[in-house]
């Protein structure tokens, strides 16, 4: 009898073992998942360039999973888009933070002829489904490992950043920060990206990446990663 309970415990523990293993969010592999070589469902090269017509613009871009997205901030100038602290010099690297809402304020009913316009033709402002369809490519919400797959080999230098990426899709985020009605803040700590979905009637979702991976209620100018159609 006692044997068998032995035995009996040793399969338990050995079943839970493999199942998290299974739920292990390192269990993936950025060949499969984001190659940087070969070709999209676009017909276009994994990884690369392309031109905002409307101002010149060349924005980098990547390809994960059957999505493609930007690669580095937009940078095109919209009504109620700020560079960090006022200073046009910060757009050049982080891009500018935009508000989604009806007359740029910090809640109220999305803006929808905003949301069509803001990116290149042929790109959009992602919703939320998209960027969760993204993060559970790649891992996992509220978890580290997934954040610094996302995020930059560099410049995340403030002490609760969760320190540097290793940004093995190509996405590069930046900590870009945010900018509130009483200034900017957070530039070098993390960064959040907006969405299209409102979350209740006055808040619109936005993807927070940092520590870790998260979603939010956007309250303030984010940035914006636009997605291809």
């Amino acid at each position: 009898m006692k044997k068998n309970k032995s035995r009996f415990l040793l399969m338990t523990v050995a079943v839970i073992y493999f199942a998290a293993c299974s739920d292990d969010s390192n269990s993936w592999s950025a060949k499969d998942v984001c190659p940087e070589d070969g070709v999209n469902a676009y017909g276009m090269a994994n990884r690369g360039t392309f031109i905002d017509e409307r101002d010149g613009q060349e924005y980098r871009y990547t390809t994960i999973g059957d999505q493609v997205w930007m690669a580095q901030n937009l940078n095109y100038v919209a009504e109620y888009s700020a560079c960090y602290d006022n200073n046009e010099l910060n757009c050049d690297l982080w891009g500018r933070l935009y508000s989604l809402l009806e007359d740029g304020r910090t809640s109220g009913p999305m803006n929808y002829a905003m949301v069509d316009s803001i990116c290149p033709t042929g790109w959009h402002v992602p919703s939320e489904q998209e960027w969760t369809r993204m993060i559970a490519t790649i891992g996992k919400y509220n978890d580290k490992e997934t954040a610094k797959r996302l995020k930059s080999t560099e410049l995340w230098t403030h002490e609760y950043s969760g320190g540097n990426g290793i940004d093995e899709c190509g996405f590069r985020t930046l900590p870009g920060g945010v900018q509130q009605p009483s200034g900017s803040v957070h530039m070098y700590q993390n960064a959040l990206f907006l969405t299209s979905t409102m979350r209740t009637s006055g808040l619109a979702y936005a993807i927070f990446i940092g520590m870790d991976v998260d979603e939010v209620s956007s309250t303030h100018k984010n940035s914006v990663r636009c997605i291809k159609n």
